[in-house]
């Protein structure tokens, strides 16, 4: 993982000084909770014979992260957005506020750096996830099912089986995607919607270098409630498939040109 640099030349704004801005949450410096400990596990993921917790062995152990200040988009990159940026970007018309999908590691990078930002690092993404309080889920350490987009309540425990078929429009007749930042009660510490749910979301870094294996955050319409926790990660290795649950959001540097 890598922290947030600015470049020695640059001159650094105080962050007094540095304002919220239009579509974007400022998130102050501070320490990021990156991962989960062993025995807090089972009690986040529950007593389901079914589950092995084999599973959640990559979030092992918790860490304190420092990470800079920095922006973060406060909504997933919708449909509209990228098609702004990206000739020739076609979704159903209903869709436009919905959040961009089947976008590949490489794809999602290249579009930050376009609006001048760059995905954030898992680091900073749990970050503007967790607040200072280091929550299980954006809105604290509880589950509420009604808090978020995932299987129970966007349809994805039914949508799962045509979801392979339905990738070119993002489109799913049996569940999908919702408007970004339709779950109010959703939102992190520091006013980020859809950080658990609706659409996986791409960040910087590996979550197996060797194997050239990225990372995402933060579970998506078809996720169970166990991925939803801010510390889950995904891996996908990097190339040109693409999923109708994988999207992305912006990280920015606080001066023009810090990414």
């Amino acid at each position: 993982m890598t922290n947030l640099f600015l470049a020695a030349s640059l001159v650094l704004v105080p962050l007094a000084s540095a304002q919220p801005l239009d579509g974007r949450a400022l998130i102050p410096e501070g320490t990021a909770v990156v991962g989960t400990d062993q025995k807090d596990i089972p009690a986040q993921v529950g007593a389901d014979k079914r589950i092995n917790l084999k599973w959640y062995a990559d979030e092992i152990p918790a860490r304190k992260v420092p990470v800079g200040a920095f922006y973060i988009d406060v909504t997933e990159v919708t449909n509209k957005r990228y098609g702004a940026l990206v000739p020739g970007h076609k979704y159903p018309e209903n869709l436009e506020n919905h959040p961009v999908v089947n976008v590949t590691w490489k794809e999602a990078d290249d579009f930050c750096r376009k609006a001048g930002g760059r995905l954030p690092t898992e680091a900073e993404w749990e970050r503007a996830a967790r607040g200072d309080a280091g929550y299980v889920y954006p809105w604290g350490n509880t589950f509420v099912p009604g808090n978020a987009v995932f299987m129970e309540t966007a349809g994805g425990g039914k949508g799962k089986v045509k979801a392979w078929s339905q990738q070119e429009s993002g489109e799913n007749l049996l569940g999908g995607t919702h408007p970004v930042a339709s779950v109010e009660a959703g939102k992190s510490p520091f006013g980020v919607y859809d950080m658990a749910g609706n659409a996986w979301e791409w960040v910087d870094g590996w979550y197996d270098e060797g194997k050239k294996i990225r990372m995402l955050k933060g579970g998506s319409w078809l996720s169970p409630k166990e991925s939803l926790r801010s510390a889950a990660r995904l891996g996908e290795v990097e190339g040109e498939r693409r999923f109708n649950d994988f999207g992305f959001r912006c990280a920015y540097g606080l001066t023009k040109g810090a990414n």
